[in-house]
């Protein structure tokens, strides 16, 4: 049971909705609703009756809620101690893949700084390959980066998440499978210069998958802005949460299993910030709700 859920559940219960409660928790309202799904899950109880809208606590919810607030409380007294306070501040420099910068990120990190105000990260972006250099340069103390592809000797490597690879095509599209999307349609590729461009790429070819590639982008915004616009299809990993504005895509789903991408922080072994990057994988794993690891 996390912390960061019981703090919630006491915030929804201050403000009346879901919605207040996201602004007082600084998340979104969807990870409002991820968190006390995950609650419920964990306590083996349901806290809220989901057939009014908004969700409104029921008896049982009302019943926690005293405790909840009182376990919060005394975690918060626990974390503002002197040695507390001390350990969990300074400062953090963090690489991050692009397409973590407008999924899951923003939440963790906006939920970072409610509980720990005196830890300041800085995030810089750049391709896997690129940011795994420059941890093991010391040029950054960690970086969110999809799974490597070999063992890298003196760093340490935390999986979070998992997103699996989906077809993504105009909205007015046949209601065809994924395989038949692809080879009907012009093909927009997923830049082969990242990780994950280079799992789209083995795996059409094992699949044996012949697409026509008309583009060659490095964003999934990109991505998304040609495939609405209808100039072909793509794959792309099916991300936990939709950034701001998302555009109405058909999102399809491979007919046979597809790969997927895992998504973790990578830093040196025994480096000195690893009581820093701990809080910072509890909390991406928490934005990614049930596609965390």
């Amino acid at each position: 049971m996390s912390i960061r859920h019981l703090k919630t559940l006491v915030a929804i219960a201050d403000k009346g909705s879901f919605i207040e409660a996201a602004e007082a928790v600084f998340v979104t309202q969807a990870a409002v609703s991820m968190q006390m799904k995950t609650l419920e899950t964990d306590l083996n109880m349901q806290l809220f009756d989901r057939t009014r809208r908004p969700p409104t606590l029921n008896e049982a919810g009302m019943a926690i809620v005293p405790k909840a607030r009182e376990i919060v409380r005394h975690y918060e007294q626990f974390m503002e101690t002197p040695a507390m306070m001390d350990k969990l501040s300074g400062q953090l420099s963090l690489g991050s893949v692009p397409t973590m910068l407008t999924g899951v990120l923003p939440t963790a990190l906006a939920s970072l700084r409610s509980s720990l105000p005196q830890l300041h990260i800085s995030v810089s972006s750049a391709l896997s390959s690129s940011l795994i250099t420059q941890v093991d340069r010391g040029a950054i103390d960690a970086a969110i980066i999809s799974e490597p592809p070999s063992e890298r000797p003196g760093l340490l490597w935390s999986p979070f998440g998992i997103e699996p690879l989906i077809v993504i095509a105009p909205i007015d599209s046949p209601n065809e499978s994924a395989e038949w999307l692809l080879e009907n349609n012009p093909f927009i590729r997923y830049s082969k210069a990242a990780w994950v461009g280079q799992m789209i790429d083995k795996y059409l070819q094992e699949a044996g998958i012949v697409v026509n590639d008309t583009m060659e982008l490095n964003t999934l915004e990109s991505i998304a802005t040609m495939v609405y616009h209808g100039l072909g299809v793509s794959i792309i990993p099916q991300r936990n949460i939709q950034y701001p504005g998302s555009l109405s895509l058909k999102r399809v789903p491979f007919t046979n299993k597809a790969p997927h991408r895992i998504l973790g922080l990578i830093e040196k072994e025994n480096g000195n910030k690893s009581h820093l990057t701990k809080e910072l994988i509890a909390e991406l794993a928490l934005a990614m709700g049930k596609n965390r690891l």
